[in-house]
C-alpha cells in the first residue's frame, strides 16, 4: 500500500492506493498519528482494491477523536468496499461520497 497526504486548512486528504488491511492499517495509523492541525479528515479510496475489520478501525478511531461522522469522509470507494461499509453497517457512521 502507498499513500500520500495532503494539508488544506484544517482538512486532511488521505489518498490510498493498494489494500487497506492489518499490516497496512497499522503502517497508516503510525504515520498519520505523526500529522496535526486538521479537524476534518478525508480517505480518497479510488485506488483501494481491499478493506479489512482493521481498516475500519482505522476510520473509527478518527470517527471518534475528531467528534463524529461529519468529520471522516471516505470517497471514491468502489463497490466492493461500499458493500462492505453497508454490510458493517459502517455506511451511517461516517460520510460517504
Amino acid at each position: 500500500m502507498e499513500y500520500t497526504t495532503k494539508l488544506e486548512g484544517a482538512t486532511l486528504t488521505v489518498a490510498i492506493d493498494g489494500r487497506l488491511d492489518t499490516v497496512n492499517s497499522n503502517a497508516l495509523s503510525d504515520a498519520l498519528s505523526k500529522e496535526s492541525g486538521f479537524t476534518d479528515i478525508v480517505f480518497d479510496f479510488a485506488n483501494v482494491q481491499y478493506l479489512s475489520s482493521s481498516g475500519i478501525r482505522l476510520l473509527f478511531s478518527y470517527r471518534k477523536s475528531l467528534g463524529g461522522k461529519d468529520h471522516v469522509i471516505v470517497k471514491n470507494a468502489n463497490a466492493v468496499v461500499m458493500e462492505i461499509f453497508r454490510v458493517t453497517g459502517f455506511d451511517k457512521q461516517i460520510t460517504l461520497q
